[in-house]
């Protein structure tokens, strides 16, 4: 039996067949001696009711730059965590009704406190004293992810992607023995598998191999996530709503001596392109770039500067990211 905080993003609420198969997580977990916590994000994308940015396009039809202050503020962080509260209560509900009692909770009654920007606060403390209270009832805390509540009381968000970090705080102050993190692919592979269906999975990464991926663009786990998750030593997985696999697990063992020289090809979009950034173990950097320099140059890539001298990053146009991504993984996928 363990603790587990299982996070389920907005591919896994998005509809009726993605919520069947996140039910029966939970459900095999719960009824399988498990004490479970249930982290959600908002429903689906851009464009389906509920999802976030379509609530924050209500704003836009108002005048959205001065009501809703584009870039974070108080009407539109409150708005923008109404998706998540959404969620919360409609899988609570379909839990409760086919035999497993949850409870849903929102930043407040869950007590997720944040300080910063609207829109980009960092979570400081979690009071877990009410989750566990739902929790040792024998409920399931169906928890809002992506808010908190700042100093003034008030609703912040967390940044996009931050109901990853929303889990691993409550995992990290409630003391569980992993956050789980489902998404629409079984775990962290060496490049986005839409890309390169090819890529292999990796079994495991330490913190900080984790965040620097993520930092470069790989979207599977959000960054701050993986430095809360050092901080509090959170043994993180990521893992698929699609199957039973074990993901990869994120922990504080640092990868192994000969360790490929690759860890992962990430992409992110920049004012002007896009920036592939191919990430290496810590002291490979050197031994591959002849071969990543060689092969970006032929997919039109261009050398780019950036902050970690274990990895290398080329610009690109964004329409000619996924060539370059898949021309590095050609040339150096088994270094």
């Amino acid at each position: 039996m363990a603790f587990i905080v299982q996070k389920f993003g907005g591919t896994s609420v998005a509809d009726a067949a993605a919520r069947e198969r996140m039910l029966r997580k939970v459900e095999a977990a719960h009824s399988g001696g498990d004490r479970v916590v249930v982290v959600v994000s908002a429903m689906g994308r851009k464009g389906a009711p509920y999802a976030t940015d379509t609530l924050l396009g209500l704003l836009d039809e108002a005048g959205g730059k001065v009501a809703g202050q584009a870039k974070g503020g108080l009407i539109s962080d409150l708005l923008a965590s109404c998706g998540e509260t959404i969620s919360a209560c409609l899988v609570a509900q379909l839990l409760t009704v086919r035999g497993t009692k949850a409870v849903p909770l929102t930043a407040y009654s869950a007590g997720i406190r944040a300080s910063g920007p609207y829109g980009d606060a960092e979570i400081s403390d979690v009071d877990a004293s009410r989750i566990m209270a739902v929790v040792d009832s024998g409920s399931v805390p169906v928890v809002a992810g992506f808010q908190a509540v700042a100093p003034n009381g008030g609703i912040v968000t967390i940044g996009r992607g931050g109901s990853d970090t929303s889990a691993v705080a409550i995992g990290a102050w409630a003391k569980a023995d992993f956050v789980d993190i489902y998404t629409d692919v079984p775990g962290v592979a060496m490049a986005d598998p839409r890309v390169v269906p090819e890529a292999p999975f990796l079994a495991r990464l330490d913190y900080r191999s984790m965040y620097r991926l993520a930092t470069s663009g790989a979207r599977v786990l959000h960054d701050r996530s993986a430095l809360l998750g050092e901080r509090f030593g959170v043994r993180i997985r990521v893992r698929s709503t699609f199957d039973d696999g074990d993901g990869t697990l994120i922990s504080p063992e640092l990868l192994p001596a000969g360790s490929p020289a690759v860890l992962g090809i990430a992409s992110d979009k920049t004012a002007d392109g896009a920036l592939v950034t191919v990430v290496c173990s810590v002291g490979a950097a050197a031994s591959i770039a002849g071969i990543a320099v060689k092969a970006a140059a032929v997919a039109g890539g261009i050398p780019a500067p950036n902050d970690d001298r274990d990895a290398i990053s080329f610009s690109c146009t964004a329409s000619g990211s996924p060539a370059l991504v898949t021309a590095l993984f050609k040339a150096l996928g088994r270094a």
